[in-house]
């Protein structure tokens, strides 16, 4: 690929990653361009296709470089197994939060995914991953007490993957915000069915 003056190689190709991550966020898959992308990079289209064959590598490259960052932080909830439920908590608060440029390329990975193999293959990997780490932090949670033993962890986790995906996809399209109070009640009350009825470990 061709450098950028005064810069690596490697520095020039997270150079091109970021800028398609950033192009194909605000353009969409079908909106974006290599010319534009080169343009965002500083350098020639040429360069881009020398090491990416086509626009749909390009993008598969992107998603993995700034994408999946983007899906492990849906549902980051690392942390004491007793405060589970208090991070699971926090993490639904955040999803009524506003469109941000990340996100928007998950909404377009997932839009080409219908029509690009390697999209698709490359999301199920990195949301499998995260809802396999969500339930074995569930269980965790469970074998600590802090969560109830009877919560079916595998239906839980596919069902906050399922609500942290159905929040950036109504980021996407704008759609006027609802009232905060009323969420953070909707969210608290949901969670705490699944606290345990012991105390929690300190």
């Amino acid at each position: 690929m061709g450098r950028i003056a005064g810069v690596t190689a490697e520095e020039t190709r997270a150079k091109v990653l970021a800028s398609a991550a950033s192009v194909f966020a605000r353009k969409g898959y079908d909106g974006a361009s290599i010319a534009q992308i080169a343009a965002d990079a500083g350098v020639t289209g040429g360069a881009i296709y020398s090491h990416f064959p086509s626009k749909a590598e390009l993008f598969v490259a992107a998603l993995h470089a700034h994408g999946a960052r983007e899906v492990d932080n849906l549902l980051d909830v690392d942390g004491p197994p007793h405060e589970a439920i208090s991070m699971i908590r926090d993490r639904g608060l955040l999803l009524v939060g506003k469109r941000d440029a990340q996100s928007s390329l998950i909404v377009e990975a997932i839009v080409a995914a219908k029509r690009h193999p390697d999209v698709a293959a490359l999301l199920a990997v990195h949301f499998t991953a995260n809802e396999a780490k969500l339930a074995a932090r569930l269980e965790a949670a469970q074998a600590a007490g802090a969560l109830d033993g009877t919560v079916p962890v595998e239906a839980v986790s596919r069902f906050l993957v399922m609500l942290s995906l159905g929040a950036l996809l109504l980021r996407a399209m704008d759609l006027p915000q609802v009232d905060e109070d009323d969420w953070s009640t909707l969210i608290t009350d949901l969670v705490s069915r699944f606290s345990s009825q012991s105390p929690a470990p300190p």
